[in-house]
Formats: structure tokens, C-alpha cells, sequence
């Protein structure tokens, strides 16, 4: 009899507890997607009417996020850098500014919050 409620209750566990990760997965990636948003809004406003600093937006993402994205690119060892790294590369340190500021206006959900 105590073997079942046993049984019964670690179930219960292992259920809520793979709800709970597939829940922090899921706001994980909306919280991903919102600092994308945030980043692009923020470089944009950074641009603003500036042809200079939009020549290096434009650099920027034809160096880091498109071909960050490229199949072949894949093979290659500095495919893997960091979006801060390859702003200050191909953009300016201020593009990198603006970039690594992007997390911070955005708020993660409270269950992700709470581990995070």
C-alpha cells in the first residue's frame, strides 16, 4: 500500500517536473526572441538618420547575423564567436555597446526569472 503512493507520488514529480522544463524551454525562447527584437530596435534608433552609422548597422548584419546563418559557414572555425565579438569587428565598439544593452531592456518571465 505505501508502495503505491510512493510510486504515485515520484510519477507526479516527474510529470510536473517535465512540465516545468518544458515551460522554462518555452519562455527561454520567447525571451531569445524579444533581446533579437530589442537588439534591432535599439540599433536602429542608435542609427537613426546617420548614413556612417548605418553603413555599419548594414556591415554588421551582412558580417554577423547573416552570415552568421550560412550553411557553409558553419565549417569554418570562427563561425563561432560571440554577436559582441563580431559587432566590434565589423561594426564599431558603439555597435557592440548597443548589442550587449539589448538583454537589459528586456524583462524574462517569472518562472524563467526565478532560476535565472
Amino acid at each position: 500500500m505505501i508502495r503505491k503512493y510512493i510510486i504515485g507520488t515520484l510519477s507526479l514529480g516527474v510529470f510536473l517536473a517535465f512540465i516545468l522544463a518544458m515551460v522554462l524551454m518555452v519562455q527561454l525562447h520567447r525571451y531569445g526572441i524579444a533581446v533579437d527584437v530589442a537588439r534591432l530596435e535599439n540599433l536602429q534608433t542608435w542609427a537613426g538618420d546617420d548614413a556612417e552609422r548605418q553603413a555599419q548597422m548594414q556591415r554588421y548584419f551582412e558580417q554577423c547575423i547573416d552570415n552568421h546563418r550560412d550553411v557553409e559557414d558553419k565549417r569554418r572555425p570562427e563561425h563561432i564567436r560571440s554577436l559582441y565579438q563580431c559587432a566590434e569587428e565589423h561594426g564599431s565598439s558603439e555597435i557592440a555597446r548597443v548589442v550587449r544593452q539589448a538583454p537589459e531592456t528586456v524583462e524574462a518571465p517569472a518562472p524563467l526569472r526565478w532560476i535565472w
